[in-house]
């Protein structure tokens, strides 16, 4: 005859866990039109309000262990407002009608394990069935927290959610909030815990409609471990923010985890990510239409990948000091991207592919706190006004950029100066529009540029030690200018038709 299909196993074991002399039950059904209930308990708890009809409101307040508190409401304007201070809280809400409205509120201020309570946090079960839903669950534990678990499912129309989960005690840990959402969908998620040697905060969100999600996870002290946020979203307005921090000092126990996956899935996408502290790693895939994102992931072992496919893209990301990589494929129309990564083992990969339109890409690679500093760079952009960059500073160099066709332009600086050599860069532009400068500064540069065709113009530095140059520019308005300053210099030049001029100066 019940409704409610959540955490019966839960429901049982809490009920269990109290002797019976100690338990105060309350059940309540209602069927009519103007209803209204209100169930204050004290002790271990056990409440059950069944409301079948119109304006049904149902208040519950449980204070003491074992709490629990199930509510169902079918009909149009149900309110259903839960209350509980107790060792391991559960509530389940389910509501059927048109202005749902949830509140749960949990909050565990004794010792985790004390009582014997299962589980032994505050859970929270949520599900609204059809039109205006709003769901609030906010859940607080200020000793030694484990898992806090907080379950939305929200279904049809103007749907709201909001899950606000902090923990303080020592070694706290299992934060978990799950949110799956339909239609007008937005969703906020906010996981903080204040406490040493804090475990595990996991955030997952499914959204069908018109989608948003905001998800902020912090851990506030040291030896923090593991994060994870997995936003997922199809059609119309997406967003998407993440931000999941680590206040945390490095020693003597390193912080942990971070990842964070969010794919949303054709027209107004926009995400903005923000990792700081220890493993990150990020993937973000918005297949289509108004693009943007911008992510940043402050020290460690950064990794991102980047797929935006297709329409107005534009990407930023900084992934500051650590081991570094990013990748981003942008495949076409409004096309831009900024990867800045400063130090350590550094990649990048920037393809903006299909007719990459309004492309450009600049990639920034830098200097030497803790060394490594193995820069790789490669951009590939087929086509259209198309313009690159790269600057690497120290270190291993080596950076490609081919740009096929259409208004090129390129620009390339690497400096290097040993550990284990470094410099080389290759151009090479297919036409149109070209132009290039190319400075290397120190050990085994080399640097070859072909710029097949029109408009031409090529210019290259080399200073100190293997250098090497080699352009071949093909007909029109060539140009080309080498300087190659001391050690193995040599230079090729190979122009045909129309506007000629080379110049090269070598050595001292």
């Amino acid at each position: 005859m019940k409704k409610s299909i959540f955490a019966s196993a839960s429901l049982l074991a809490l009920a269990a866990a109290a002797p019976a002399s100690a338990q105060s039950v309350s059940t309540l059904d209602q069927t009519g039109t103007g209803n209204g209930a209100t169930v204050s308990q004290s002790g271990s708890n056990n409440s059950d309000v069944d409301q079948n009809g119109t304006s049904n409101s149902a208040t519950v307040s449980q204070t003491g262990k074992a709490a629990v508190s199930d509510v169902d409401q079918t009909g149009t304007t149900n309110t259903a407002t839960n209350t509980q201070t107790s060792l391991g809280g559960l509530a389940s809400v389910v509501q059927n009608g048109t202005l749902n409205r949830s509140t749960i509120t949990q909050t565990d201020t004794a010792a985790s394990g004390a009582g014997g309570a299962v589980p032994q946090d505050p859970e929270a079960f949520v599900s609204q069935q059809g039109d205006s839903n709003l769901s609030e669950v906010s859940q607080s534990n200020t000793a030694g927290s484990l898992n806090l678990v907080a379950n939305v499912n929200q279904n049809n129309d103007g749907n709201i959610s909001s899950v606000t989960q902090t923990a303080s005690g020592v070694g706290s840990g299992d934060l978990n909030a799950s949110v799956l959402q339909n239609n007008g969908a937005q969703s906020t998620i906010s996981q903080t815990v204040n406490a040493a040697v804090a475990v595990n905060q996991d955030a997952i969100v499914d959204q069908d409609g018109d989608n948003a999600s905001t998800i902020s996870q912090t851990f506030g002290v040291n030896g923090s471990n593991t994060f994870s946020a997995t936003v997922f979203q199809r059609g119309t307005g997406n967003t998407s923010n993440i931000s999941q921090a680590d206040m945390g000092p490095w020693t003597p126990n390193l912080d942990y985890g971070l990842v964070a996956n969010v794919t949303q899935t054709g027209d107004g996408n926009l995400s903005d990510l923000t990792q700081t502290n220890k493993l990150q790693n990020a993937t973000i895939l918005q297949s289509g239409d108004d693009n943007i994102s911008n992510a940043t992931q402050t020290g460690s072992t950064n990794t991102l990948r980047l797929t935006q496919s297709g329409d107005d893209n534009r990407s930023t990301v900084a992934q500051s000091f650590g081991r570094s990589t990013a990748d981003v494929v942008q495949a076409g129309i409004g096309a831009q991207s900024t990867v800045t990564q400063s130090g350590r083992e550094d990649r990048v990969f920037v393809d903006q592919l299909v007719g990459s339109d309004g492309s450009t890409s600049s990639v920034t690679q830098h200097g030497a706190p803790f060394t490594n500093l193995n820069n790789l760079a490669r951009v590939t952009q087929t086509g259209a006004d198309n313009q690159s960059g790269i600057i690497q500073t120290n270190f291993r160099g080596n950076a490609t950029v081919i740009q096929s066709g259409a208004e090129n332009m390129s620009d390339i600086r690497q400096i290097g100066t040993v550990p284990s050599a470094g410099n080389t860069a290759n151009v090479t532009q297919t036409g149109d529009g070209n132009e290039s400068d190319l400075l290397q500064q120190g050990s085994l540069n080399t640097a070859d540029l072909l710029q097949s065709g029109t408009d031409g113009i090529a210019d290259v530095k080399q200073t100190g030690t293997g250098n090497d140059s080699d352009i071949l520019q093909g007909g029109s308005l060539n140009t080309a200018t080498v300087t190659q300053s001391s050690n193995n210099n040599v230079s090729n030049i190979s122009q045909t038709g129309t506007g000629g001029t080379v110049t090269v100066t070598q050595g001292f």
